[in-house]
């Protein structure tokens, strides 16, 4: 799930931040390369894009991105306020044959938003409107999506959506965004009416249901960077007052943990639809694991604590259950952590589990857990089921539907350069122990450069039909970066 230091849970490898921590909608070309020397800039007035190179006085106040490692300097960052600002860069770009990156919230965990070339930024197109009346929100390519939920909110209203306060939301959207509302009302990608892309030809297109159903289609679940620039979306909302938020916490032995993992996993993604649940697992030292499990529900409390009575009973928590009714939005700002935008160095994998693990495969995740000193690793498991399973699995891009149980996360963040090597290796320890027990299913918010067959990790049945949308929409492969859709062969009918 698209979560960050969630502040009333355990505090593993400084925070736990997700990108959809949304991915923001990534390059479209390689962008290790030495910047070339940039050819006349296009001619749009500053109402429309604010140009910046590295001498200019606002080039750093949009460079930090969230994840440091990936962080680049780019030879030209044109903030884009318009449309046709998004079009005439388009063009610019493929006309000139330049490499290019496309940032919104900027958190990529591999830098697919950064370029040392030329970034299209969309942060300047930041308008949100809300009709109540359809209950719908139109919202610009660049807001974030606690800006989505400050604005929603004022009016009774939700969006489901991922609870880091800085994602942007068009990566977080276009890969899926699963939140803490995602097993009562969806993905966010499930709540998307329309999408408007600007194309590989600088044309402007309609995405929904009755226009380019296609793309439409891969825009729910296919990934940014692929296909064209996303510059608004139209979103279902739905009204919601109130929202149980609880937690509760344990340090035990791995084999107590053992007992706590294995009903959690058997438990969470049955539960009632109104409860969304993670599950959290570090190491806490001695041999010993520490897990918390924390959620939401948009159900009564006495369903709630019915539910719950399944986990918290098993062994003695070392932090009591904790059941609080918050506003929607204080609901947010309960798991947000800081509301301002954090760099960290951190890498993360994932894994979709989709028969509940086995004794045999707990031992070994518990075990390679409390090898890592305190703080090195988290695991984050985000419960999946209700709603999300409700949308066959061929219906969007999104491909991770009935019969998956939860995504596992295995994530870490650091603060100094120099640990970098040290949380590499144990965040990739961990993960090659789990490698007997899982498919190798990925979710593509969570993108992982270490991945050989990533596009059949992401995107698995549906793959071929994303890469024939990528044949129609841009067949030249414009827009690419290292995990975009390829375009691939074409498919010959029998």
């Amino acid at each position: 799930m698209e979560h960050p230091l969630l502040v009333d849970e355990l505090p593993p490898s400084q925070g736990s931040r997700s990108a959809d921590a949304g991915q923001s909608e990534p390059v479209a070309h390689p962008s290790g390369s030495a910047a070339p020397a940039l050819p006349p800039l296009p001619n749009l007035p500053p109402s429309d894009v604010l140009l910046l190179r590295p001498s200019d006085p606002q080039y750093a106040n949009y460079l930090a991105a969230a994840n440091i490692r990936a962080q680049l300097r780019p030879a030209l960052r044109a903030v884009c306020k318009t449309e046709h600002a998004v079009a005439v860069m388009v063009d610019w770009v493929r006309t000139n044959n330049l490499s290019f990156a496309v940032r919104c919230g900027g958190h990529s965990y591999e830098g697919f938003s950064q370029s040392s070339n030329v970034v299209i930024d969309l942060r300047g197109l930041n308008s949100i409107k809300l009709d109540t009346t359809s209950r719908r929100v139109t919202v610009g390519a660049g807001v974030s999506l606690y800006q989505i939920y400050q604005a929603v909110a004022a009016h009774g209203l939700a969006l489901a959506a991922g609870s880091c306060p800085t994602v942007g939301v068009s990566g977080h959207v276009l890969g899926g965004g699963h939140g803490l509302l995602a097993r009562s009302q969806g993905l966010t990608c499930d709540n998307l009416e329309l999408a408007t892309i600007v194309d590989s030809e600088a044309q402007t297109l309609q995405a929904s249901a009755t226009s380019n159903p296609d793309l439409y289609w891969a825009c729910r679940g296919g990934g940014g960077g692929s296909f064209g620039i996303a510059t608004q979306f139209a979103l279902n909302v739905f009204p919601l007052a109130n929202a149980l938020v609880f937690g509760v916490s344990w340090k035990l032995s791995q084999a107590h943990a053992a007992q706590i993992f294995a009903t959690w996993q058997g438990w969470a993604p049955a539960a009632p639809n109104t409860i969304t649940s993670i599950l959290k697992i570090g190491p806490a030292g001695n041999g010993m694991i520490i897990l918390r499990c924390i959620g939401q529900s948009i159900g009564t409390e006495s369903e709630l604590r019915n539910a719950l009575k399944t986990i918290v009973g098993l062994q003695a928590p070392s932090s009591p259950l904790t059941i609080q009714s918050l506003s929607f939005l204080n609901a947010v700002k309960h798991f947000a952590g800081p509301l301002d935008y954090e760099s960290v160095y951190m890498k993360a994998k994932s894994d979709y589990v989709f028969t509940p693990l086995g004794p045999a495969a707990i031992q070994t995740m518990l075990a390679a857990v409390a090898d890592v000193p305190v703080g090195g690793i988290a695991l984050l498991c985000d419960a999946y089921g209700g709603r999300i399973s409700d949308v066959a699995a061929a219906d969007t891009a999104f491909a991770r539907r009935g019969g998956t149980q939860y995504c596992m996360q295995y994530y870490s963040s650091w603060t100094r350069a120099t640990d970098t090597t040290a949380h590499l290796a144990q965040v990739a320890r961990v993960y090659a122990a789990m490698r007997p027990f899982m498919t190798g299913a990925s979710y593509i918010n969570y993108c992982d450069l270490d991945l050989q067959d990533w596009a059949n990790a992401y995107w698995g049945a549906n793959l071929d039909r994303l890469s024939a949308v990528k044949r129609a929409y841009d067949p030249a492969n414009v827009f690419q970066h290292a995990q975009s859709v390829p375009v691939g062969p074409a498919i010959v009918s029998a």
